[in-house]
């Protein structure tokens, strides 16, 4: 019965001691190819953080682009949530936000009505690449 109980607690602590001695020690690992900041001669060495160069980005929509308005026109597919409809255009099958005004617009739309449209591209976060296009305007093309 003792043997029962104490073969998982040695198990237990054996096994916690082996994860504190893992996790701990006094001084940071050093990376390869570092030496430590007092060098073999006993001289401090100052490190100097040099500024990193600007990435290269790939040229997207401006600040000044984003309040341009654009024109389209394409094939209705559908609303896709509350604040989101599918239009196939030249590009393909293309997802939009129904900008201010244009959120009772697919109401009056049926799937594969040909429409006409107006949006802005916006630039989400930092990222020029990825671009959200806002509706302004949305009616069947006639």
């Amino acid at each position: 019965m003792r043997l029962e109980r104490t073969l998982p607690a040695m198990t237990a602590i054996a096994v916690l001691m082996l994860t504190l001695t893992a996790c701990g020690g006094n001084s940071p690992a050093e990376a390869p190819g570092e030496s430590s900041s007092a060098g073999s001669s006993g001289i401090p060495v100052q490190t100097v953080a040099l500024p990193l160069a600007s990435p290269v980005l790939k040229p997207g929509p401006s600040a000044a682009a984003e309040s341009e308005k654009i024109q389209g026109s394409g094939t209705y597919v559908g609303q896709m949530d509350t604040h989101s409809v599918e239009i196939v255009t030249e590009e393909g099958p293309t997802a939009f936000e129904l900008g201010a005004g244009t959120a009772d617009a697919p109401e009056g739309l049926e799937m594969d009505d040909p429409v006409v449209f107006t949006y802005v591209e916006k630039i989400v976060g930092k990222d020029p690449v990825v671009i959200q296009r806002v509706l302004s305007s949305l009616a069947k093309a006639d």
